[in-house]
């Protein structure tokens, strides 16, 4: 199974406190560095390398997000005189502050998960919810995904919800997955089914729940 914290839902929501203006900025940080790859590919590298660089003393100083915004205030300054020639100080800094972003909101989730697992089984329920993106009343205009997870083994099932190739009409979907117990990490497995109808997702899902790994 190939890993995945985003998975069929698509990438982590925005979190809170971080303005969303912010998180544009640092998405289009990454798309402005990404074309030197084919244009420039040496200078690419080296901006990379500053991008690595930096991520390092990110990894080192901010362990949360409000250091990772504090650290976003500084700005170009935040390369301490590691500029690469060329490339604004201020789009390596933003491209390494999103990739420190992906990072805390990977750990987050992967915290939320192992804290419903122990609840569940300090609750002795056989399945749980343990992390919900998006409103299901509101699909299929906006993405909806949720995880459920046996507690004792993290066998999990994970539940979207999309539009058709029409935009009309939404499809629901299931994947297999599993939750690391001592990481929390999420993995994605086999689609396990696509459904029109939301009480034949609801049916299959149980089954799949019922049935032994």
């Amino acid at each position: 199974m190939a890993s995945s914290d985003a998975g069929p839902g698509g990438a982590p929501r925005e979190q809170p406190g971080v303005p969303a203006s912010v998180l544009r900025s640092w998405d289009e940080a990454e798309a402005r560095l990404f074309p030197l790859v084919m244009a420039q590919p040496e200078l690419y590298q080296q901006a990379l390398g500053a991008v690595q660089q930096l991520l390092g003393r990110l990894r080192e100083t901010c362990h949360d997000l409000p250091a990772l915004l504090a650290a976003h205030e500084r700005g170009g300054d935040l390369l301490d005189g590691a500029e690469v020639p060329g490339v604004r100080p201020a789009l390596i800094a933003a491209a390494a502050c999103a990739t420190r972003y992906r990072e805390l909101v990977a750990l987050l989730a992967a915290r939320g998960r192992l804290e419903a697992l122990a609840r569940a089984r300090a609750q002795g329920r056989s399945w749980t919810v343990v992390e919900e993106n998006g409103e299901a009343e509101r699909a299929p205009y906006l993405p909806y995904q949720r995880v459920e997870a046996e507690p004792e083994t993290g066998r999990a099932v994970i539940v979207s919800i999309g539009p058709d190739e029409t935009l009309s009409r939404a499809v629901y979907r299931l994947d297999a997955g599993q939750i690391d117990l001592a990481s929390g990490a999420l993995e994605f497995g086999d689609p396990l089914g696509t459904y029109l109808d939301p009480d034949d997702c609801t049916a299959a899902l149980r089954r799949t729940q019922s049935h032994p790994a």
